[in-house]
């Protein structure tokens, strides 16, 4: 459904927009630089297969978001890559809400559980879908959005992909830097880089964000802005080297965010209701998440073309509180408040040789995740005299070890054979527990309690492939790859019996062929990949089904069906003259299950041939950038735009609740003048001021119709000074 960006009517919110100035262009590489004079698009590199090497040479669909245009476009969270990065889902659109991604219709899923898209930072996994969306610091140099299961190198929940998230070095940082920013809706920013060469073997960095604004929301009943950002963030790194073949990378990073939590309570139902608009009463929406981690990565160039790396961290976070509602409404009906916390800590060995004829890369990865959950529910339903209070309890211990190699063997000139292995063992011990409790949350009757539940699963997960250096510009490649998703036991559950379950793990085959195209004198590079996914043991949140012979009420997480998707991803960039150039990323996707597990048996239950979940048909980006020099300065301009197709978001693909097409339009400028520390830009995000009703929540017997709506249109101007 697309509605205008009008208020409700007799509500009346101050928009505040202020036109700043920003900083951007950061120094240009060597390779970039020789590329420009040539007349040619700079070559990019990717870590994708664990091994530094050129993307149009790794045989498996990879895009890349590159610093400029993180920073240009303003790309700050994970759901900022939809409709950027082709086939990318991200269902809940605010760096604060529970995060769940996807690729080529596989992988959205509860977030509190494990993820199919697998997301690293540095090489460092982030494990579940919370405290993983928001990464606006300016030492990211790229990102890295490798489609297709990844479990040889990246393992077990890596089934639909990665996101990798790279991060630079401070001997790789050639300058530092501030900038400060402020925009409408009370939007303001500042950010800085700070790095050195403390000694000839010692470097160090500081990056640092604070991003804040007065909301994208109104309560119409409370009078007050919502729908708040206010996130503070920092990483600091230091860089020891041990002589010309060794070094160790130290690095901290931090977190601190106080938005709220309104975002998904715009109620549908209410006789003034209008985007981004709420009425809800009582003062729900109180958030505080504090997370971060420490690392340290050591390398050993050993000699002989092998190089070692150990890769240790340690990361967690807390969400406490977490209080939201989900009506909007002036009466509550449904409102939970929970705490989160997760304790990480992995540990990898890789060995990496690079010989005439073979790149091997192997070694042994080990996750121990400790996961507490705690949230207490307010319910009203219509048809009771009273609200009902519940409390539920979770507590699971993970543990993963997995062993892998994975070889590129040259067998002639031209062809060349990837052959990869991972075998996991996955062991999960977990406790639940469920009570009735009184309006202050002391609890009255206990409804079960599971406090000793074990689980365990193992398995392998191979990688074959070949590619072809058809010519000079031209590289073909083919694979199959297996990916496996830890699905564990159920979070929240109401009942004993939806307590005890532990669900299989969700299975993945991919094949995939590609082709890769860089034409030097067209300034043209192509990446075109087709798919199919044989997609088993479907994961779902179902009701009214039986396990075990026994009816189950509430809602259980499950194996519930088998699935198929398939379809074709395009990147594409055509320079079409020295300073202007074309960009493309497409995608076609068709999702369907096979079947589906029917409770009921009822026609209505049958979910059979139904259209995955955040699978939409067409997902296309468009850009056209330029540069030029004018006006004693460097001026650059960029122009993009996101569509995203209408889609589900239920296994019943309920059409109500159906996402509308989107269709986004943005701008940036920046303009450096010559000789110059100063850099000034302007952002606009979603210049039409498109508002959408998205992620539309319906619950009848509680009175619910609500949906969180995208951002509004946002402009956002910056000043940066190099010191």
């Amino acid at each position: 459904m697309l509605v205008s960006g009008g208020k409700a009517r007799g509500v009346r919110r101050e928009h505040r927009t202020v036109l700043v100035l920003v900083p951007v262009a950061l120094a240009a590489s060597p390779l970039a630089v020789r590329a420009e004079a040539d007349n040619t698009l700079p070559p990019v590199i990717v870590t994708a297969e664990r091994i530094p090497g050129p993307a149009d040479k790794a045989p498996v669909s990879v895009a890349v978001v590159s610093q400029e245009d993180i920073e240009k476009k303003g790309l700050f969270q994970l759901n900022d890559l939809v409709g950027i990065v082709a086939g990318m889902a991200v269902p809940n659109g605010y760096s604060n809400m529970p995060q769940t991604v996807g690729l080529r219709g596989v992988g959205v899923s509860q977030p509190a559980m494990a993820q199919a898209v697998g997301i690293y930072v540095d090489d460092v996994p982030l494990l579940r879908g919370y405290a993983t969306a928001l990464w606006d610091l300016p030492d990211v140099v790229r990102y890295e959005v490798l489609r297709g299961p990844q479990g040889t190198l990246y393992g077990q929940n890596a089934t639909a992909g990665a996101v990798k998230i790279v991060s630079a070095d401070p001997d790789q940082i050639t300058g530092s830097w501030v900038s400060a920013g402020l925009g409408n809706l009370g939007q303001r920013e500042a950010r800085g880089l700070f790095a050195g060469q403390l000694s000839p073997d010692l470097s160090a960095s500081l990056a640092v964000s604070r991003r804040a604004n007065d909301g994208f929301g109104y309560n119409a009943t409370r009078h007050e802005d919502i729908n708040k950002l206010d996130a503070t963030q920092f990483r600091a790194k230091v860089k020891v080297r041990a002589g010309s073949s060794a070094h160790i990378t130290f690095a901290v990073d931090g977190l601190l965010d106080r938005s709220d939590t309104n975002t998904t309570n715009y109620p549908l139902n209410h006789e003034n209701a209008a985007p981004r608009v709420s009425y809800n009463a009582s003062d729900a929406g109180a958030f505080k998440r504090k997370a971060g981690g420490a690392s340290a990565t050591a390398e050993w160039d050993v000699g002989a073309g092998m190089k070692l790396r150990s890769i240790t961290a340690y990361r967690g976070y807390t969400d406490d509180p977490t209080v939201a509602d989900w009506s909007g409404l002036e009466v509550e009906r449904y409102e939970i408040s929970q705490q989160v916390r997760q304790r990480t800590f992995s540990q990898e060995l890789q060995m990496v040789w690079r010989g005439t004829d073979l790149d091997l890369v192997a070694g042994a990865m080990l996750l121990r995740d400790r996961f507490d959950f705690n949230r207490y529910v307010t319910a009203f339903p219509l048809a009771a005299p009273a609200p009902g209070y519940t409390q539920a309890l979770t507590h699971q211990e993970t543990r993963d070890l997995g062993l892998y190699a994975q070889g590129h063997l040259r067998l002639t000139d031209r062809l060349s054979a990837t052959l990869g292995l991972r075998g996991y063992n996955t062991r999960q011990d977990a406790a639940n527990a469920f009570w009735r409790t009184n309006a202050q949350f002391v609890p009255t009757q206990q409804v079960y309690d599971a406090p000793q539940l074990h689980t365990s699963e193992h398995g392998l997960l191979p990688r074959v492939g070949v590619d072809f250096n058809a010519s000079p510009t031209t590289f073909l490649y083919a694979s199959v790859a297996r990916g496996e998703k830890f699905a564990g036991f159920n979070r929240a559950a109401e009942s004993l019996i939806s307590a005890g379950v532990a669900a299989r793990p969700e299975k993945v085959t991919t094949y995939e062929t590609g082709v890769k195209l860089r034409t030097a004198p067209e300034r043209l590079t192509v990446n075109a990949a087709a798919f199919y996914n044989d997609y088993k043991d479907y994961l779902a949140s179902l009701s009214g089904t039986t396990v075990n012979g026994v009816l189950v009420t509430d809602t259980v997480f499950l194996n519930a069906a088998s699935a198929r998707t398939y379809g074709v991803d395009l990147e594409a960039e055509k320079g079409l003259t020295a300073d202007v150039s074309i960009t493309s990323a497409v995608e076609w996707l068709r999702a369907n299950f096979r079947s589906f597990l029917n409770p009921s048996g009822a026609a209505a239950g049958d979910f059979t041939g139904h259209t995955l979940p955040y699978a939409p048909r067409w997902s296309v980006a468009l850009g056209l950038k330029g540069r030029r020099s004018m006006a004693g300065g460097l001026v650059t301009a960029d122009a993009w735009l996101q569509y995203i197709d209408q889609q589900f978001i239920d296994a019943a693909n309920t059409a109500a609740l159906r996402a509308p097409r989107q269709t986004y339009l943005n701008f940036a400028l920046t303009y450096a003048p010559d000789g110059s520390r100063w850099q000034a830009s302007l952002r606009v995000r979603n210049a039409t001021d498109r508002a959408y009703a998205l992620a539309r929540s319906r619950i009848p017997a509680l009175g619910i119709d609500a949906a969180y709506y995208n951002a509004p249109r946002t402009v956002m101007a910056n000043l940066r000074y190099d010191l």
